[in-house]
Parts: C-alpha cells; structure tokens; sequence
C-alpha cells in the first residue's frame, strides 16, 4: 500500500504527468465532442497534438529521438509511454485528416476503402516508428522479416488480394455507385446495394442478392443503366409478314400509341432481313427510367399485335414451322376490316366469329386525318366507338393546363360513359395520324348486352378501372352516395337500368 502511494507521490510531483491529462482530455473532446464535426475533430486532434509536442519538448523529451535511459525507471517508463502516445495520437490525426478532406464525407460508401488502407499504412508507419524510435530497435530486419511473410501470405492469399485491390480500383475509378443499375457482362443484372473490400452486392431483378467478387468485375464488360442519364433503351426483335414500308408503318403506329414510349430520344426501326414470306425489324425505343422498361415493352408488344391485325397483317411463323402463307391471306381478305378489328375488341372475345360478323355490319365507319378533332371536350355521346386504325389522343383539363389522359388504337373502346350516364365528355380527342373510328349506335348495342351479360360485366369492369386509374373521360364521375358495391358494380346498374329503358320502348 505504501509503494503505490510513493508512485502516485512521484506521478503528482513529475511535471511530464500534465501530458496525461492532455491526452485523457484531448481524446474526450475528439471521441465524444466533436463525433459528428469530422473537420472540427480534425482540429481538436491538431491542436492537442500540438499541446502535447510543446509540453514533451519543454520537458526535454525528443518524441523522434531515441529513447535515452535517464537512470530513473518510472521517469523512462513515463517518457516512453508518452512518446507511443504522441506517434499513436499523430497517426490518429492523420486517420481524422483523411476522413474528412483527403476522402469526401459525402461520398463515403464510396470512399471506403480507400480510407480503411490510408488509415492502415498510417497505423503502420507509427508502429514502425515506435519501435526505432521509443524502443531503440533496428527495423531493417523487422522490414526483411515482414517483407518475406508478406511474399508468403501474397501467395497464399492471392485470390483474396486481388479481390481487394480491384475493389480499390472500382472505387478510385467509380464505374458505378451504391443504387446504380448495372449489367456486367450480359450475365447479372441488378442494383448495387453495398461495395467492400472483397465483392459487390447487387439485387437483381428477382430480389436475388448476387455477391460478385470484385475482380470478376474488374475483369468484366459494366454497363451502367443510370449514367449518363436515367433514360434506358429497350430493343426488340419483330418479324411480320409483310413488305418492309408496311412493316415499318405498322411499327411506327404502334409506338406513338405506346405512350410510356419517349419521343425523344426518338424511336429507330430498322430492317435486318427480308424473305419472301417474311421481314424481320429491329426496334429501339427509350423509356423514362429502367422499371418502366417491363411495361413499357409488354405495352409495345401488345399494340403491335393489334395494328398488324387490325391491318391484315400476321406475325411470322418460325423457321421450322412454316404455314401456307398463301392460305392465311386469302382467309383475312375475305373478312371485312370492321370484323379484323372486333377481333381484338376485348369486350367481344366470348362471341363466336359469325356474332362478331353481325356486329361489324351495325357499324358506321368515319375517317379522320391528322390533326382532326374527333370529339369535343363538352360533347354528350350516344353510341360506342371502336378504333380501327390509327392513334387517338384524349387531352383532359387539369388546373387549367391541358394534359393528355389516354392514347387509343385499334380494339380500344371509347364514349361508354355518354351512353350509360348522359354525362359530357371531359377531354379533347384528336387524331394522331390518319385514323378510322367505327360507331355502334345505342339501339344496335341493347341486344347484345341483353344476349350477353357476360360483355355487360366486361364493360363495367373496363370503366371501372379506367375511373380508378384517373383516365375517365367523363367530366363528372359518380357521387359517394351513388357507390354501394363500387365502381364496378355501379357501372352495372347503369348497363341494365339501360337495358330496361330500351327494353320500355
């Protein structure tokens, strides 16, 4: 008990035992003060050091000299554990220093591995320092030693190294950035979500997380879906029976009617091949971001589908299932083109070919051209119309700015809303392009629906989510009060309360 009060004594009495208390509180104001300033942390970290250096060189204490015994062993013990402090604190400034200029705090994902090995050969160099220049030890053979099991562990450890120091690489280079889409070599594609030092996590489009060693990346071919911009290119095959001009028209309608489909950059088609029972296209469109990439071409798809038929036109049959071109024309010429296009009317998919034939010979066909106002905001309509070729645009008012609602073409249905509730429609409708609209009157509609429910409730359904969706074309909807069993249902009540009216007269 008497030893430890003679040193705490001597401790009180050294002058060298201020430095102590300048670390204890040099590190609390860095560690807990200043957690969150990285800049002002670095200061504080500086100017203790600064403190400390002074209060050690006054004491005639040389932190970069080697130790010198002064005969007294808890003086040197004190003088030694106070230059491993100054060295270890000196390394800690230089890590604060790195962390917060020479690495960017704003970027630091990204910077992380390039801190984590400055901040290493930082710790490393004061570890070589303090053992020449605290505990008097000759390095030279320290470095060889090292040197060797560094050959050693290289060897053994060469697929982990290189892993390292590619993902160093990537993070020098940045090819890609932690939420970035990125598509390495035609094999994974997906989102990074994290960089470290020996792989790269990325989500695929599955919800898989893919971990790919970084110097499989570095190695690899990296497209990156958000650089230069957010904009993403979808390119597609399509083989139509055709002659190329009409090919090409057929496509270009069907992407001016795909309206999740920029206009600029503008859509390219072009011709790869042609055969005599065939035409082969490649088309190249662009979509907003990449997650409308997936509807964007499943719409694309579809519209092709529909302008080829609508036009007598059918998609090529493969190579080795080849079809008597020669048959199949000769059965679309000798259908009318108003039956072609109820084909792939959705509402009329459950008649049989002769019910849709009856249909087809109700209708009244108009044209219009380019520009032309088919309907106008205001006007109450009193039939169902069918495109049959060509793209409409609907343009409703929405705080006073004009934006566009809907885009049809051939199959799709418009003036429903008119018909069951009387209401005036809510929106423009102007030709894109030369189009054909076809009119199937009231008194026309009424014994179809009174002979097929089942297109009564495909009608409802079809308003009903055109309504919910916001791209009703009616000025007014229907009130809170008037829904029991929703829109669906609601629509409904309008088709038969129809039925009875017509059914009065």
């Amino acid at each position: 008990m008497s030893a430890l009060k003679s040193i705490a004594a001597t401790l009180a009495s050294e002058p060298l035992a201020l430095n102590f208390a300048v670390i204890a509180v040099g590190a609390l104001v860095s560690r807990f003060l200043l957690r969150q300033h990285p800049a002002w942390r670095a200061i504080a970290r500086v100017a203790f050091l600064s403190i400390l250096t002074v209060l050690l060189l006054r004491a005639g204490v040389v932190p970069y000299k080697p130790l010198q015994s002064s005969g007294i062993p808890l003086r040197d013990a004190i003088i030694g554990i106070l230059k491993v402090a100054w060295w270890l604190w000196g390394a800690w400034f230089l890590v604060a220093l790195i962390s917060s200029i020479v690495v960017f705090e704003s970027r630091p994902r990204e910077g992380k591995l390039l801190r984590d090995l400055l901040s290493a050969l930082a710790y490393l160099a004061a570890i070589f320092a303090i053992i020449a220049y605290v505990f008097d030890l000759p390095i030279q053979g320290l470095l060889a030693t090292s040197g060797a099991i560094a050959i050693i562990l290289g060897l053994a450890l060469q697929s982990t190294l290189n892993d390292v120091f590619s993902g160093l690489v990537l993070s020098l280079s940045r090819p890609f950035r932690p939420g970035d889409w990125i598509n390495i070599e035609g094999s994974t594609e997906g989102q990074v979500v994290e960089m470290n030092w020996r792989a790269t996590h990325v989500l695929t489009g599955r919800h898989d997380l893919a971990i790919l060693p970084n110097s499989t990346i570095s190695k690899s071919k990296i497209v990156n879906l958000n650089f230069p911009s957010g904009i993403h290119g979808i390119a597609e095959t399509v083989r139509l029976a055709c002659s190329p001009a009409c090919g090409i028209a057929i496509l270009e309608m069907a992407l001016l009617n795909a309206k999740p489909i920029l206009t600029v950059p503008r859509p390219t088609i072009r011709v790869t091949s042609i055969e005599q029972a065939k035409t082969e296209f490649e088309v190249t469109a662009f979509v907003e971001h990449l997650g409308a990439a997936i509807e964007a071409q499943n719409e694309l798809f579809d519209l092709i589908y529909r302008h080829a038929a609508a036009a007598g036109i059918r998609l090529a049959a493969p190579k080795d299932q080849p079809l008597s071109s020669r048959e199949i024309e000769d059965a679309v010429l000798a259908r009318s083109h108003a039956e072609r296009v109820l084909d792939i009317v959705p509402l009329f998919q459950t008649l049989k070919p002769e019910e849709r034939a009856g249909i087809a010979k109700c209708l009244k066909q108009a044209s219009y051209e380019t520009g032309d106002l088919v309907v106008e905001r205001g006007a109450v309509l009193k039939s169902l119309f069918f495109v049959g070729r060509g793209v409409l645009s609907a343009k409703g008012l929405s705080d006073g700015t004009e934006t566009e609602v809907l885009r049809f073409g051939p199959g799709d249905h418009y003036g429903e809303i008119g018909l069951l509730t009387e209401t005036a429609a809510g929106a423009n409708i102007t030709a894109l392009v030369p189009s054909i609209v076809y009119e199937l009157a009231k008194f026309d509609l009424t014994p179809i629906l009174e002979a097929r429910p089942q297109i009564a409730h495909e009608l409802s359904h079809a308003l009903a989510e055109r309504q919910a969706a916001g791209r009703a074309l009616a000025a007014t909807g229907p009130g809170r009060d008037e829904l029991h069993g929703g829109l669906s249902n609601w629509f409904l009540e309008r088709i038969h309360r129809l039925l009875e009216l017509e059914a009065a007269r």
